[in-house]
């Protein structure tokens, strides 16, 4: 491949690479649409960019956990656990 089009902007380069203008690296949360419309195709899937990201909860102690707290960790998990909402249903 060659070319000299670079950005820093997914949503951007998310488009460039469904219009066929290039390869892109792009989390799943950006490309879950374009894939399931098959504007985009994975390559290299056993392929990682960089360690995973990894979303952690801080909070000062369990034993006076507020019900609040409690319950947005619970959402955190339910929303981010191991396999993302906008990565169900993507072959």
């Amino acid at each position: 491949m060659s070319g000299n089009a670079h950005g820093n902007n997914g949503d951007i380069l998310c488009s460039a690479a469904a219009e066929g203008l290039g390869v892109i690296a792009q989390p799943s949360f950006l490309v879950h649409e374009l894939l399931r419309e098959k504007k985009l195709v994975r390559i290299l899937e056993d392929w990682e960019v960089g360690e995973p990201s990894t979303v952690y909860a801080v909070y000062p102690s369990r034993q006076f956990l507020a019900p609040k707290v409690r319950s947005f960790i619970d959402f955190l998990v339910e929303r981010f656990g191991r396999d993302p909402e906008w990565d169900k249903g993507i072959d």
